[in-house]
């Protein structure tokens, strides 16, 4: 039965922190605990979460903005859930940010969090609403709004996240699923296939793959790939809807070729570019993927990170987390993260290096009225002996068309379309295009019966002209407003082995509410730090009142903690008559 808890907003007589020195209750709530509990804590909207929950009369939940807390500081202090519960337990100042006050009140079983974390996946799983991702946005838009931050001006920037799942080989990996199948088995069927199955089984996968020698790899390949071929025929009917079995028959479909007809089938080993990064790099993690990037091979999921980059903000904040698998390109990341952003933020500008440059890019962002400013672009640098797109000015309609163009020697010239499809030209004069020095290196073309010089090209050309020129005004001292971007991307893999970023969590749903929630940390250190280094602001919104009426309960619980409880009826009768 869901229950709102609204019961941190009223101070107790008897809490625990209300007995502190004054000197020290201040110093509780100008930590980071304090602005925890008033940037992110209060702002949790539960009722988002009413439907995760039983209608029927029940015994009431443990408080969801609770959960939610303790999930974003597991994720931001970089803990284990056994540490995570030990400071709930012990810790003064997490349990302040989380609204408690009472050392003796709101202790929970840590399997609670483990329950409302199956909750939350299955949520996901069946609508595709990631809830705690809502929460990041509601609470975010939140102190935005609070702190009068300017949102225009954004950067991106995407960072590999490592699963938490073993770097196997391909042996080692195909023996793994060679064996769990052998476990799915009835005991008939085992018996059936217990000789071929015998090698793969003993042991574990990690001790088979050791007693190989490198030459006998592709042996074992091949057999490995007849015996999964034999049990993705002869166990469909069986195990059809058995996760394993489904696995098998997704491992074989990507590591082997059947070739051939009935007798003369022959399974091959997929070799090189047949195998695709999206395939399967574990068993305990179906949506990982494989991805090369500078040369290094990275296993697991991708973050894209937007955040605001003003520079009349005194603290920028991250707006956007997005997770996917790692195969997915940057390009695609833009795509989908622009729309929301410009909604949520209205964005007018935004930062980003040369992955996340396209035509997609370009459709999408030309759609939302949001200007790109790329540090590079993709694709090969312009020939030092021929003029570049970037040399000239271009003139662009609503849809990104070219309409006009003025090219470094000064010339301006319509842009038409040309007689073949998405192609045009734009003419230049002779008589002027002869005195230029950059003759030589234009790329315009003579023309044999008019005294004119033509210029070819694609839309795409002069939308590449206009990022490369934005994109070397981003390179110019005091302009380069995308880098800081990459400290944001560090503070957010730092609590999980720093560039390492490996997760100690599987799965996109799961890695999903730990980057999310350990980007709502790296916006409250931000705002702390931000509310710490400024000497003239005024006491946060929502911290507790400090009235005359409060300040003589403490009296009177100061009182009774020193055991003088016999001036106690006299003082509570003083203070009900106030």
């Amino acid at each position: 039965m869901f229950r709102k808890n609204a019961g941190h907003r009223q101070i107790g007589m008897f809490d625990n922190v209300e007995q502190l020195p004054e000197r020290v209750r201040r110093r509780l709530m100008a930590s980071w605990a304090g602005t925890f509990y008033r940037e992110v804590f209060c702002r949790i909207d539960e009722e988002r979460f009413a439907g995760l929950y039983s209608a029927e009369p029940s015994r009431p939940n443990t408080p969801v903005n609770v959960l939610i807390g303790l999930e974003i500081l597991k994720s931001g202090f970089g803990w284990s859930d056994e540490e995570l519960y030990d400071h709930f337990l012990f810790d003064v100042q997490v349990r302040y940010a989380v609204g408690q006050r009472d050392l003796t009140s709101g202790d929970f079983e840590l399997r609670t969090m483990y329950h409302f974390r199956q909750r939350l996946a299955g949520h996901m799983q069946e609508t595709g609403e990631n809830l705690l991702d809502e929460v990041f946005k509601q609470v975010t838009d939140e102190q935005l709004a609070v702190l009068k931050l300017k949102t225009g001006h954004q950067r991106m920037d995407s960072t590999q996240i490592a699963s938490n799942i073993r770097q196997a080989s391909r042996l080692h990996l195909l023996v793994e699923v060679v064996q769990r199948v052998g476990r799915m088995l009835s005991e008939e069927e085992r018996a059936k296939y217990g000789a071929e199955l015998a090698s793969y089984c003993e042991g574990t996968a990690g001790q088979f793959c050791y007693r190989v020698k490198g030459a006998a790899i592709d042996e074992h390949l091949a057999a490995l790939g007849r015996l999964m071929y034999r049990l993705v025929v002869e166990l469909g009917v069986g195990y059809r809807e058995r996760a394993v079995y489904q696995m098998l028959c997704r491992v074989f479909a990507e590591h082997f070729a059947v070739e051939g007809v009935e007798a003369d089938t022959v399974v091959r080993v997929k070799r090189g570019r047949e195998l695709s990064a999206t395939a399967l790099q574990s068993p305990d993690d179906w949506e990982a993927t494989y991805r090369e990037k500078g040369g290094v091979g990275y296993r697991g999921y991708v973050a894209n990170v937007s955040e605001t980059c003003a520079p009349e903000n005194p603290v920028q904040l991250i707006t956007l987390v997005q997770v996917a698998p790692n195969a997915t390109d940057d390009e695609q990341m833009l795509v989908e993260a622009v729309p929301e952003l410009k909604v949520r933020t209205q964005v007018e500008v935004l930062e980003t290096d040369g992955g996340f440059t396209g035509p997609e890019a370009e459709e999408v962002l030309r759609e939302q009225a949001v200007v790109q400013v790329p540090s590079g672009i993709r694709g090969g640098r312009p020939s030092a002996d021929r003029l570049g797109w970037a040399e000239y000015t271009w003139e662009l309609d609503g849809e990104g068309l070219p309409t006009k163009v003025t090219c470094p020697g000064g010339q301006t010239a319509e842009v038409r379309p040309a007689r073949q499809k998405k192609r045009y030209q734009a003419d230049f004069a002779l008589s002027h295009c002869e005195l230029c020095p950059l003759l030589n290196r234009c790329p315009a073309r003579p023309l044999k019966r008019q005294p004119l010089r033509r210029l070819d090209l694609t839309a795409r050309n002069a939308q590449v002209g206009q990022l490369r020129q934005r994109c070397a005004r981003s390179r110019e001292a005091g302009h380069n407003w995308r880098a800081a971007i990459e400290s944001t991307i560090r503070s957010l893999k730092h609590p999980f082995g720093g560039q390492v970023g490996k997760l100690p969590v599987r799965g996109h749903i799961r890695v999903a509410m730990v980057i999310t929630a350990g980007a709502l940390m790296v916006n409250l250190r931000r705002i702390w730090r931000y509310q710490q280094g400024s000497s003239h602001s005024k006491a946060p919104a929502g911290a507790s009142p400090v009235s005359s009426c409060w300040s003589r309960l403490r009296y009177v619980t100061n009182l009774v903690h020193r055991r003088q409880a016999h001036l106690f009826p006299s003082l509570a009768l003083t203070l009900a008559k106030t």
